[in-house]
């Protein structure tokens, strides 16, 4: 809903016929009604320690000031350029530049004024030190523009950089502040106390931010100010983007609407909006921060149609929240998208509790976990789809009376559902992509795994298809078309403005077309998890398996290294092994370079493999790589991953009586060798190239053949000179021969 606010402008008034005089800007110049004054051009000096103006325009009415071609500076960071009180249809316009004042213009009680075409920089600054986004105008920052107790004014096309606020407003209504600089300030690009009506649209008050802490700064900051359009502003790089509170005046319904601003890359929140009642959210992109959202304790809000992507800590977080609606936004890769819950009470407000919210029509792809709801009450969880999620929705302490229906859940990889709370959960209707109650019941987590939480009501479902399963590993998983989704755990500090991406890297690789490329800014404990380039589910019969072979690099400049590394093979009932090695070891030597490794699935000295659940390698339905840096930023390059069969003694041996299996040419083979293998029915067929210490350097093919001749290539123009054995198992029957590379 917007709302047409009652602006005035100069251009409209109808002044008596006056003409324009030229005069030198000289102290405590006092300007007359009914004027039109251009300074002649020049630079300025003057103080104002008095602090009422070097311009005086006090109980006056229809003037124009014209400063093309003026520059003036101020001493000591005191007093105003411009000081107007009292009056009426005055426009300041076309100062070429304003510096080293408290605030180039300040203006009280007074209304109809314009604010056009002016640089009003480098005034009052402070870069350290905590600022009280609470206090009053007797404690104003300083910086461009300071209105008190006006109304019905216009700023535009200013620019008002590197100070504390670039427009400052207290107990002012009706303010119109488009098309304005106010970026790189450090304080506040937007302040407006107790101030409402406005409509603030096309600003850039990007980068606003301190040197001490991100929280006290905002691009635009709302106390207790209500029924405000704000729309299509640049409030990215800042402290938070928007911030409002109403801290014990939540009685006063805010209605503020907020839509189509861009609010990425705040180390604190893009949003945040505390206590508040009836605000609006819609359009604007919330990607790269610390929260996408912060609405705590807010209540009657609507977020609708947003971008919030990639998130640091949670895409929407609320605490002590209700009646709130979260409808049509795209939530997408962050560690929670949805974070409801009931934390420790803050007074007066001990008794707000967190309750009925309504979760409708949502995408939710790749989040680590979609939505937390803890302690929360009557949510109702609609006609949302979720892609991909490591976990869909989970429940704990007294979630009561929660409604989850209507839902896709596509390829979840744990549970959809996990209920730890002590109450049931109705989840009836929901579409979980595959008909097959056995694996949907394995992926959700309630009173049948642990009788001391609650039942989750699933049935009936939304009949999907047959699952389709990949059942053989592909021979390199780092390769397209796998899909890989990396998955960050909570951060807990402020300050990266980067979150985690994972990506195809085709010029940094080891092996084959690309290699699995993920970049954070956050580092904690990242799980990148392989998954097929389809619709198909993994379920990988690994018992005839020996081991896990990878090529890893990293890039890491924090100067601590890596903290954690382990490889995790998890089925779909929340079983898994963990393989755990030293970073320090494994990690450490990757950096700035390849290293291969192989893991043993049986685990040994260096890999210490343990297990939760009921897990076995008969069926494993996903592999994770993590990586943890303890909060430091890093790049990390997966390459070359596959499953390396058993090779034994016999395996090694060519005492064969029967007709040969193989046939390579050329050998010795410089670059490209051509490899057949004659069947005499279809079956699976694993060919391997191995170096003389038994250990698998290629697979050539890993899956059904046809009868007859099959003809394989394959490239050793990477392999060094030597001596190689190419391995076939057909059915029953191994083979090996020797394989000669030269260059």
């Amino acid at each position: 809903m917007k709302r047409i606010f009652p602006f005035f402008s100069v251009a409209l008034l109808t002044f008596s016929v006056w003409g324009q005089n030229y005069v030198e800007l000289t102290d405590n110049m006092v300007i007359p009604s009914d004027s039109w004054i251009k300074i002649l051009g020049g630079e300025y000096t003057f103080g104002d320690d008095s602090q009422d103006g070097v311009i005086r325009i006090v109980g006056k009415e229809n003037i124009i000031l014209d400063g093309d071609s003026v520059t003036v500076h101020g001493t000591n960071f005191n007093g105003y350029m411009v000081y107007i009180e009292n009056s009426q249809n005055v426009t300041i316009k076309n100062f070429d530049w304003v510096d080293h004042y408290y605030y180039a213009v300040r203006i009280n009680s007074s209304h109809g004024i314009t604010i056009e075409g002016n640089t009003f920089s480098f005034n009052k600054k402070d870069t350290t030190g905590v600022i009280d986004v609470w206090a009053g105008v007797g404690s104003a920052l300083g910086g461009g523009v300071l209105l008190n107790h006006s109304w019905q004014c216009e700023l535009l096309d200013n620019t008002m950089q590197q100070e504390n606020d670039g427009i400052a407003m207290y107990d002012s209504h009706g303010i119109h502040i488009h098309h304005n600089t106010l970026n790189w300030n450090c304080g506040f690009g937007i302040r407006l106390n107790f101030t409402d009506t406005c409509y603030i649209h096309h600003n850039n008050c990007s980068h606003v931010n301190r040197e001490t802490n991100p929280s006290d700064c905002a691009a635009i900051l709302f106390i207790v100010s209500n029924e405000n359009d704000v729309e299509y502003n640049d409030v990215t790089y800042s402290g938070d983007g928007i911030f409002l509170g109403q801290y014990q005046y939540s009685q006063i319904p805010n209605n503020n609407y907020f839509a189509y601003n861009e609010c990425s890359f705040s180390p604190h929140n893009a949003i945040e909006a505390t206590f508040a009642d009836g605000n609006i959210f819609k359009h604007n992109i919330c990607n790269y921060s610390h929260y996408g959202f912060w609405l705590g304790y807010s209540f009657n809000s609507l977020v609708d149609s947003n971008e919030v992507i990639g998130n640091e800590h949670s895409g929407i977080a609320i605490d002590r929240g209700f009646n709130n609606v979260i409808t049509h936004n795209e939530i997408s890769h962050n560690p929670t998208g949805i974070e409801l819950w009931e934390g420790s009470p803050i007074p007066p407000y001990q008794n707000q509790e967190s309750k009925d919210y309504v979760i409708d029509s949502n995408s939710m792809e790749g989040n680590t976990l979609a939505v937390s709801s803890k302690a929360t009450e009557h949510l109702v969880a609609r006609d949302n789809i979720f892609i991909k999620n490591r976990k869909g929705i989970y429940f704990s302490d007294y979630s009561d009376y929660d409604t989850i229906t209507g839902n896709v859940f596509d390829h979840t990889t744990t549970y959809h559902f996990e209920n730890r709370s002590t109450f049931d959960i109705y989840a009836v209707n929901n579409d979980f992509f595959y008909d097959d109650s056995l694996l949907i019941a394995c992926k959700i987590y309630d009173y049948e795994d642990n009788s001391s939480y609650g039942h989750v009501l699933w049935q009936p479902c939304v009949p999907g298809e047959d699952p389709v399963y990949q059942t053989i590993p592909p021979q390199d998983l780092s390769e397209p078309p796998a899909l890989w989704y990396a998955y960050p755990e909570t951060c807990p500090s402020y300050g990266k403005w980067l979150a985690t991406s994972i990506d195809w890297d085709y010029e940094i690789k080891q092996i084959g077309d690309a290699s699995v490329h993920f970049v954070t800014g956050n580092g904690w404990n990242i799980a990148a998890s392989y998954r097929p380039g389809s619709d198909s589910m993994a379920s990988w019969h690994l018992t005839e398996m020996d081991s896990i072979s990878v090529w890893y690099r990293s890039l890491n400049t924090t100067g601590y290294g890596f903290q954690y590394h382990s490889i995790i093979l998890g089925n779909d009932c929340g079983g898994y092994f963990k393989y755990t090695a030293s970073a320090a070891s494994i990690l450490n030597p990757t950096i700035g370079t390849w290293k291969h490794y192989t893991i043993p699935l049986a685990g040994n000295t260096q890999w210490s493999r343990s297990q939760s659940g009921d897990v076995s390698l008969d069926d494993i339905n996903y592999i994770e790589i993590n990586v943890d840096t303890w909060d430091f930023g890093f790049e990390f390059w997966i390459d070359g991953l596959k499953f390396t069969p058993f090779v034994t003694a016999i395996e090694k041996q060519n005492g064969s009586a029967e007709a040969s299996l193989l046939k390579i040419y050329p050998n010795p083979v410089a670059g490209l060798a051509t490899i057949e293998c004659h069947l005499d029915k279809p079956q699976p067929v694993y060919l391997a190239i191995g170096d003389l210490q038994g250990d698998i350097v290629s697979v050539v093919a890993n899956g059904q053949c046809c009868a007859g001749e099959n003809r394989f290539a394959f490239d050793c123009s990477n392999l060094a000179d030597g001596i190689y054995s190419c391995l076939i198992r057909a059915g029953d029957r191994v083979e090996t021969k020797k394989l000669v590379v030269i260059k």
